[in-house]
């Protein structure tokens, strides 16, 4: 495994185990095994650090997804991986600790977009791919919903909270497959 993947999957184990204050460069280099002087080649700032987490994590989460999307029912692997990632909280807690950075590091806010722009486009495509509306409206409804969820689980964390995850992330689901259906003869909306 070269450097940057053993940081990159170090970081992710801190982030998920101890949170985002988990995330120094000297703490994540030894979780890695590696120098720190590697860690900073690759990642010259912490916030350099959290967004190469983030981005590992997102594209570690749409594979995932992608690869249960192959066996299992679209809408139902759609709803679990997209659930248990949301419950996990590695996402939802990088974002927030981006979201931090950013107040501290105003220049952060470009890469962040474009981060969040990627993964809009990402949602996007997996709504397509399992059957769902693939409109850029569907796309923010869900996304909303997705961090609003998340964020309102890791702040209780408890057994209710990852059941409101899962059971409003399975209404978004049903509100967008109603959206997409034919209206019946006869129906003015």
């Amino acid at each position: 495994m070269d450097v940057k993947a053993s940081v990159l999957g170090a970081g992710s184990k801190l982030l998920k185990e101890h949170g985002i204050a988990a995330l120094t460069q000297p703490r994540v280099a030894s979780a890695a095994g590696v120098k720190q002087s590697h860690l900073t080649y690759y990642f010259p700032k912490r916030s350099d650090l959290l967004l190469g987490i983030a981005a590992h994590v997102i594209d570690e989460t749409m594979s995932a997804l992608a690869s249960r999307l192959e066996t299992a029912p679209p809408q139902a692997a759609f709803a679990e991986t997209i659930g248990a990632m949301m419950i996990e909280g590695i996402p939802p807690r990088i974002m927030i600790g981006l979201i931090v950075a950013a107040d501290e590091e105003p220049n952060l806010r470009v890469p962040l977009r474009e981060l969040i722009g990627g993964v809009r486009k990402r949602i996007e495509e997996m709504l397509d791919r399992v059957g769902m509306a693939q409109t850029g409206k569907a796309a923010r409804i869900l996304h909303a919903t997705v961090v609003g969820l998340a964020i309102m689980h890791h702040a209780q964390h408890t057994a209710a909270s990852a059941t409101d995850v899962r059971e409003g992330l399975a209404d978004v689901i049903d509100l967008l497959l109603v959206e997409q259906s034919p209206l019946p003869t006869g129906d003015s909306r």
